[in-house]
């Protein structure tokens, strides 16, 4: 393949909408019991695929919401874990092909954010081997300033072919 060639396949997709037919396509060849993409928990949570640099990591935002609040008046820790993991989840789609569960979730708060902010996270492939994906998260605020950061261990399964 010709260096321009592999540039244009490896570069880093930065419209959502290419994104999201990238994350379709990982799913299209497959019939998963209907898998739904994106997710309904990711539409509730109003995810916005941010860039997607092809085989490596996903940028994701999520507004912060009023009913996201814990009683200090900042994104309560569950929901920053469901914005990672809505982060992790496509890019593990995104990165095998097929389906994939959390095994486990490893998670250090940093600080809180305010509802009216933009929660950003990146997630990246820190290994693969073919039955698991080991990966890590940073959320952060608009500003840079790390919110929560995790590591994560996914499952991956063989999805049926389509008939």
């Amino acid at each position: 393949m010709s260096n321009s060639v592999q540039e244009s396949v490896n570069a880093p997709l930065r419209e959502e909408s290419e994104i999201l037919e990238q994350l379709k396509a990982s799913a299209s060849g497959a019939d998963w019991s209907g898998m739904e993409i994106p997710p309904p928990v990711f539409k509730f949570m109003e995810g916005r695929l941010e860039s997607y640099e092809p085989g490596r990591s996903l940028r994701v935002s999520f507004p912060v919401k009023p009913e996201y609040n814990n009683p200090m008046h900042r994104m309560q820790g569950g929901m920053i874990a469901a914005a990672i993991d809505n982060t992790m989840g496509p890019l593990s789609l995104l990165v095998s092909r097929g389906a994939a569960v959390t095994l486990s979730m490893n998670l250090d708060y940093v600080r809180g954010i305010a509802e009216g902010k933009r929660l950003y996270v990146v997630a990246s492939v820190v290994s693969r081997s073919r039955t698991n994906l080991i990966m890590e998260a940073v959320a952060s605020d608009e500003r840079g300033k790390m919110v929560a950061r995790s590591t994560a261990q996914f499952q991956l399964f063989r999805m049926p072919a389509s008939k």
